[in-house]
């Protein structure tokens, strides 16, 4: 397998340590019981498991040699990256000194713990996998999780999933997980096998929501506990943010996992995809060729024809104007038109010699097969967009923020939403701006980054209001 990228490390913070393991039962009686960390990093989580099965030893009268045997015979880690792995070594022998220990062979292995036949079997596992999307693993590594791991098979995993699998894999038959992990497998379609994977054994969630455990990344995170020593109908659930706890039945635990106490009958509402259709915008998959800012040179050397006024909701909230490059028409009946290759660049040479100054870029994007080099690489939302629409973002933070557009605007940010017959905008703006449609994104939505919340159009389409 490729070696994962040293931006992936990313440690544990101790007081997390702490409460994992407190979580875990990792506390006393520890003598004879071997517990594993498959992503050990620079031994956060191994420290405080040697610190406190020396302590747990000492107060049972046990022998420094009888506590050095157990600590090479129950303590178990892998770590791939070779300089993490050495200093990871490298704490677990100042805990030693600290105790007056003398040296161990640590059962620390410079191994990817993904590609190992664990002969052992561990009464606990504990960690924080490394957070690495499917998307920026090497193509070695995408191969190995999903030729290997149940939960991998399908669409485009993210590189935790598999270490997941491996841990519950591992484990004796009463053994114990404890997990930090991504809260946004909770909801994320490529996770559906991992939810169902987990949930027979999972126990316990607790849910950072808004609060971030790591300061310089966007993930949300979450405390997942799995115990395979017997078959639990419920998972107690705590959004530590809000201070919430609940019951959740695993039996509603179908799909995506919203965690809510009751759910209100929708036997009464009108569902939104009913009344309005919700569309991705405009993809144009190279942005720097066809946005072009009032100010800048190409303003006025393009073709006014061919300029559009541009939506994000970005630049919406700031009040900034841009434009974007629109190379199609539609005719009279509001039919999309294209342009031959021949006509656009007669009629509209200007706009010709500035995206030639990005033909390679324009060349490599991964386009629609019949998109031509001056179009748009994806031709989704272009069919509906000459008419009034409105324009929200896929992130909502401490509200919905919804923006009109006119027949004349392109949207290339966020998501579209039109009327269906007998119905208005109007409407559509009034249930989208509720505290309903507020309060329900906070429970389907995908936590990013402190109260911000992605949302899909699926989540836009399911929701239910009252008419």
């Amino acid at each position: 397998m490729g070696k994962p990228k040293k931006n992936c490390l990313v440690f544990t913070p101790k007081e997390v340590v702490k409460k994992m393991l407190d979580i875990l039962g990792y506390v006393e009686d520890l003598y004879g019981k071997k517990i594993l960390e498959n992503s050990c990093g620079e031994g956060n989580f191994l420290t405080e498991i040697v610190a406190r099965y020396i302590n747990d030893c000492k107060r049972k009268g046990f022998s420094s040699k009888k506590i050095c045997d157990g600590l090479e015979r129950d303590i178990y880690g892998f770590e791939f990256d070779e300089a993490t792995y050495e200093k990871c070594i490298y704490n677990l022998n100042i805990v030693l000194k600290k105790y007056s220990l003398p040296s161990v062979n640590w059962n620390v292995h410079q191994e990817d713990a993904l590609k190992v036949m664990h002969e052992q079997i561990y009464s606990f596992v504990v960690g924080n996998p490394p957070y690495i999307s499917y998307s920026a693993l090497p193509v070695d590594d995408r191969e190995h999780i999903k030729e290997s791991y149940a939960v991998c098979k399908d669409g485009k995993p993210d590189y935790y999933y598999a270490f997941i699998e491996s841990a519950i894999k591992c484990l004796d038959e009463d053994g114990k997980l404890v997990y930090l992990v991504p809260n946004n497998f909770f909801k994320t379609k490529f996770a559906q096998k991992l939810r169902d994977y987990v949930r027979h054994t999972l126990l316990e969630i607790h849910d950072y929501t808004s609060n971030k455990i790591f300061d310089k990344f966007l993930t949300s995170s979450a405390i997942i506990v799995c115990d395979k020593s017997g078959y639990s109908a419920e998972v107690q659930y705590s959004d530590i943010a809000n201070n919430k706890k609940m019951i959740i039945q695993k039996d509603k635990m179908v799909g995506r996992w919203i965690f809510e106490e009751a759910v209100s009958s929708n036997s009464n509402k009108s569902r939104f995809s009913d009344s309005f259709s919700v569309s991705s915008v405009v993809a144009t998959l190279y942005n720097n060729a066809f946005i072009i800012k009032p100010e800048s040179n190409e303003y006025s050397q393009v073709e006014s024809e061919i300029l559009r006024i541009a939506a994000s909701p970005k630049c919406l909230a700031k009040s900034k104007v841009e434009y974007i490059i629109f190379p199609y028409y539609y005719d009279s009946g509001g039919v999309l038109k294209r342009y031959s290759e021949d006509n656009f660049i007669t009629k509209f040479p200007k706009a010709v010699k500035h995206l030639r100054k990005f033909s390679d870029d324009l060349e490599q994007r991964n386009s629609d097969k019949t998109a031509a080099w001056f179009e748009y690489g994806r031709t989704q939302a272009l069919a509906h967009l000459n008419q009034r629409k409105l324009l929200l973002s896929t992130v909502v933070t401490s509200r919905v923020r919804i923006y009109e557009l006119d027949e004349q605007t392109i949207p290339y940010a966020g998501f579209y939403i039109i009327a269906k017959p007998g119905y208005s905008l109007t409407e559509a703006k009034k249930i989208l701006e509720s505290n309903d449609f507020l309060s329900y994104v906070r429970k389907v939505g995908v936590h990013t980054s402190g109260e911000s919340i992605r949302i899909s159009i699926q989540d836009i389409n399911d929701f239910h209001y009252h008419k």
